[in-house]
């Protein structure tokens, strides 16, 4: 197994265990649950879910279809997009984000480009491996 897929999967189930955990926390203490929804939403989706498709379509999909990946070095760009905007974004939520507007606001749209931009490297790697006629 590649390293990067590797550490897709190492890091998703980071996530899963910390998204676990604040749905526990949400669970015991219901008050705080608006605030720690999107932090709970985006931990399991963008952190688990995501990180945990991309680590085993990165492996499955090239030897699959025979094909190598368009661009194999995107695949580490990914990695650190991913996960840097996910923390980004999860942080600038926690400090009000969202509702403050400023300057944190405007950090929190770009740490959500740069994890778009970072799924949007996985889409071009996984599409390409797709779409190379037999």
């Amino acid at each position: 197994m590649e390293i990067y897929a590797k550490r897709f999967t190492k890091a998703s189930l980071i996530y899963l265990g910390i998204g676990v955990l604040l749905g526990i926390s949400m669970a015991v203490w219901p008050e705080g649950i608006a605030r720690l929804r999107f932090v709970h939403v985006h931990l399991n989706l963008l952190g688990f879910m995501t990180m945990m498709v991309a680590s085993v379509a990165y492996h499955v999909l090239p030897r699959f279809n025979s094909n190598p990946l368009p661009w194999p070095g995107g695949v580490r760009y990914h990695f650190y997009l991913h996960n840097i905007g996910l923390a980004g974004m999860i942080a600038c939520h926690l400090l009000g984000g969202v509702w403050t507007g400023g300057a944190i606001h405007a950090a929190l749209v770009l740490f959500a480009l740069l994890t778009g931009a970072g799924i949007f490297i996985m889409i071009y790697n996984l599409y390409g491996v797709l779409n190379v006629e037999s």
